[in-house]
């Protein structure tokens, strides 16, 4: 009994996905980045890494833009977003 009940919160746990407060807005993963810029304003810092190409100068096949962003510090909590191809994808939050 105690197995199927560790298990169910287990996979309860890997579903969960992160969000955060930003002006009294709630953000979530799975947010356009347009988005999270209007409820949130610009981060303090911001990293753009375009996609891969190849040698002839064309994408290569499923590279993808990643963007980091750090927000903060909000109350000595620093936030990392991480959008890929315009979509928010993961929050971590540190002190």
């Amino acid at each position: 009994m105690r197995f199927l009940l560790l298990l169910a919160l287990i996979l309860l746990g890997a579903n969960a996905q992160a969000s955060m407060r930003c002006n009294g807005a709630l953000i979530d993963e799975g947010d356009l980045r347009v988005e999270v810029l209007r409820k949130c304003g610009p981060p303090a810092e911001r990293q753009i890494t375009p996609p891969a190409l190849a040698a002839n100068g064309q994408l290569k096949h499923g590279a993808v833009t990643v963007e980091t962003w750090v927000c903060g510090p909000d109350n000595g909590m620093y936030r990392n977003l991480r959008f890929i191809d315009g979509r928010l994808v993961e929050i971590k939050s540190k002190k």
